[in-house]
């Protein structure tokens, strides 16, 4: 991945009084696989259609290699859109929806022929072409929207969410198969989901968004293991998320108060006493005992209630002073803890993420 193949550069979209973006800068490099994730409404959908063309921005400008496309014309773009409802034409034959876009193009029919065959063999349907798209599966619809797209050799890949429509295991498999695909072909791909575990499987960099602004850009484990704010480290996985006054600067680490007890947090050089902080802290990286425990420090609580959720079990905390919180635990460890038993709460502080 070398040179930016797709930049924004302080894009704002509006609608009436509706900022649906505001004044987004990014670059996406030839060849990567970047995804656009966030809530309904973040301005994500509207960002991948200011790329496509299907919107205009209201400021600022989109480029395509090194050409400026604001007012390039959809089908006039080196890129192509792959949308969730896959848009294949019912009446036409699997190779004839491929075919589509070459056939307005005037290309010979030999050429199409070829480049027909070869994109319904990337995704792995090249014994399909003569039949009807009304007898494929909905993860087969899929594949076939992307070979109609990748048939016009675009630079640039488009998805709005193109495995929103199937159901979880097909999901799953389509997630490794676009992967697969994308590296195989070499083409950037932009992906637009709300699902945080689609984006961590196949991103090579994720852009969260937040109310048409970025809250973060980094690679997968970026994103889950050092979130910058409190909507990130919210909105990706599950976290517990504290919030505490800086009361002690001594030493290796930064002491933190939360709800009457002491947590050691990394110390920082932003740090000052008496300063509040929130701090972020994964359920797996935390550890729970209903013994006597002898860590740099221990938070202590009742049990509250377990939840089984297959791989692990779901713990929750009642600590002293009424906050919940979350820890995975391995199944079976707690099997003899009953509703209210005291219980110990501890993890590395190197685990507490402070977040802005």
């Amino acid at each position: 991945m070398g040179e930016n193949m797709v930049q924004l550069e302080n894009v704002t979209k509006q609608f009436g009084n509706y900022k649906a973006v505001n004044e987004l800068n990014l670059n996406v490099r030839a060849g990567e696989f970047l995804t656009l994730l966030g809530p309904s409404g973040c301005g994500k959908t509207t960002t991948l259609r200011m790329i496509a063309g299907f919107e205009k921005p209201t400021s600022g400008s989109v480029k395509i290699g090194e050409k400026k496309v604001d007012h390039v014309e959809p089908y006039k773009r080196e890129a192509n859109t792959v949308f969730q409802s896959y848009a294949l034409f019912p009446h036409m034959t699997v190779s004839e929806n491929v075919a589509f876009g070459l056939k307005m193009k005037k290309i010979n029919k030999q050429e199409i022929a070829e480049r027909v065959k070869q994109a319904l063999k990337m995704v792995q349907l090249e014994s399909y072409g003569d039949r009807s798209v009304k007898q494929l599966s909905g993860g087969q619809q899929q594949r076939i929207a992307i070979a109609r797209a990748i048939v016009n050799n675009p630079k640039v890949l488009l998805l709005d969410e193109p495995l929103g429509a199937l159901d979880l295991k097909l999901r799953k498999q389509m997630q490794m198969e676009l992967k697969r695909l994308q590296k195989s072909l070499g083409i950037t791909f932009i992906y637009v989901t709300h699902d945080q575990e689609e984006a961590l499987t196949m991103s090579d960099r994720i852009v969260v968004m937040n109310e048409g602004e970025i809250e973060q850009t980094g690679r997968p484990n970026e994103i889950y293991e050092k979130p910058k704010t409190r909507f990130v480290a919210n909105f990706i996985g599950e976290t517990n998320i504290f919030k505490g006054v800086v009361d002690n600067l001594n030493g290796n680490y930064a002491s933190l108060k939360v709800a009457g007890q002491h947590v050691l947090i990394p110390k920082s050089s932003n740090l000052k006493e008496a300063e509040e902080v929130y701090i972020s802290v994964r359920p797996e990286n935390a550890k729970i005992s209903d013994q006597q425990q002898d860590n740099l420090f221990v938070l202590t609580g009742e049990f509250k209630e377990k939840v089984y959720i297959g791989t692990t079990t779901k713990i929750v905390v009642e600590l002293n002073g009424g906050m919940e919180m979350i820890v995975h635990e391995s199944n079976g460890k707690m099997d003899g803890v009953k509703k209210g038993n005291p219980i110990s709460v501890s993890w590395e502080p190197a685990d507490s993420v402070i977040l802005r």
